[in-house]
């Protein structure tokens, strides 16, 4: 394990003792006045930042060895900054399955629009029809 900074063994820690905010009751000295602009959100945070503890694995062995278990499980948090760009590019399902989506999304709509209008063409009879009857027989001259 590496640590930015190991905490010494049998001893006590009283780095972050304390606040980030400079306000008297966190421990401060009454009447300790600051300047205004320790007081904005981007130095209280970035104060906050610098209060990081980490400690991350390095792997000696390149190759993961196992034991006498079967299981192995992987946890992984990976930080991306909001500038880089990333690319993914999916798979022929996925691509199908999204197209279904939108086209039954779009279906449903064009279907409800299409069936208002058909009531009221046929309802308020705005274009001219005219019933032909197949009940009748018909006379075939020849």
């Amino acid at each position: 394990l590496d640590q930015r900074a190991p905490p010494p063994a049998g001893f006590p820690r009283h780095d972050y003792n304390y606040s980030v905010f400079p306000f008297a009751e966190h421990g401060e000295a009454k009447g300790d006045t600051r300047d205004a602009s320790t007081l904005r959100l981007p130095v209280v945070l970035n104060q906050y930042n610098f209060r990081n503890e980490s400690t991350y694995l390095d792997a000696k062995t390149p190759v993961w060895e196992s034991g006498n278990s079967p299981d192995f499980t992987f946890q992984a948090r990976v930080r991306i900054p909001t500038s880089q760009q990333v690319l993914y590019r999916p798979t022929t399902l996925e691509i199908w399955k999204f197209a279904w989506v939108q086209i039954l999304a779009i279906y449903i709509i064009f279907w409800w629009i299409f069936t208002k209008f058909e009531y009221v063409v046929f309802h308020h009879r705005i274009v001219d029809t005219r019933v032909v009857s197949d009940l009748q027989a018909k006379s075939h001259r020849f």
